[in-house]
């Protein structure tokens, strides 16, 4: 029992390292490496524009919105093409002599994203942290916690692009997931409109009964967003980190369970 659980151990963690040098390889990744990281450090130029007592604003919101953003493209482009070239060319047959199971390729790719993501994330908030230092901006108490907390969006939204991917074709994946993410972005002020006094969605019917099954099933992302927190130089704490990650990892397995299982009886032949 425990030689199979090692066994299988092995061989997702052989699919992970095989999803990060093919990321590695893939030009789409690279292409938005340098992107990401130019556009982070373009926060520079914005900054000069803005109004004096704002540049430490513009520097710290859209440094942080910059790099979560760019996570959440990593991981939609990522998640739907590395997955499905392993599909299209069952490639995942050949990476270990013997057989592996569907649902150790769908764990392995997701570890190997996430190293990926990790590392994209690590290059950005270097460049972040740089055009903070040349403006002469200290650097807020909270930015370890604000990065973990992208990650982890980023790590959500992996997950749901290799659900998707498991059954659709890339395009289909792509758009799924992007809506997902805009559904879950929109989870707050869902909230908002069905607690307001007026309003199509402040009072019962179709339109009311459709955001409140978005909001019971779309994950929240704001719970991800602490930009606020960093401009207002407001605490983050670990304790609040630490539920959110949690909030995270159930949604990730949720996903990956599913994803697993739809990819378990998909017919490859």
């Amino acid at each position: 029992m425990k030689n199979g659980f090692a066994d299988s151990i092995r061989r997702t963690f052989a699919i992970a390292r095989n999803t990060v040098l093919e990321a590695i390889r893939n030009r789409a990744f690279l292409g938005m490496g340098i992107a990401a990281f130019g556009l982070v450090v373009s926060s520079i130029a914005l900054s000069s524009l803005a109004v004096r007592d704002q540049a430490e604003r513009v520097l710290v919101d859209f440094g942080l919105a910059a790099t979560s953003l760019m996570e959440i493209v990593i991981a939609i482009t990522m998640g739907v093409i590395l997955v499905f070239k392993e599909i299209d060319r069952k490639t995942f047959y050949l990476v270990l002599p013997k057989p592996i199971r569907r649902s150790e390729v769908i764990a392995g790719k997701f570890v190997g994203l996430l190293g990926v993501l990790g590392a994209s994330l690590l290059l950005m908030a270097a460049g972040w942290l740089i055009s903070l230092q040349v403006k002469g901006i200290s650097i807020p108490a909270g930015v370890p916690q604000a990065l973990l907390l992208v990650w982890a969006q980023a790590a959500l939204i992996t997950s749901v692009a290799i659900f998707f991917s498991s059954f659709a074709s890339p395009v289909l994946s792509g758009v799924f997931t992007f809506g997902v993410f805009m559904v879950g972005s929109s989870v707050t002020v869902l909230q908002e409109l069905m607690q307001a006094r007026k309003g199509m969605l402040a009072t019962p019917g179709p339109a009311r009964l459709i955001a409140e099954g978005a909001v019971a099933v779309f994950p929240d992302l704001s719970v991800f967003n602490v930009g606020k927190e960093l401009i207002l130089r407001i605490p983050v704490t670990w304790e609040y980190v630490g539920a959110s990650m949690l909030y995270c990892g159930f949604y990730c397995l949720f996903f990956l369970a599913i994803g697993a299982l739809v990819f378990q009886r998909r017919d490859f032949s």
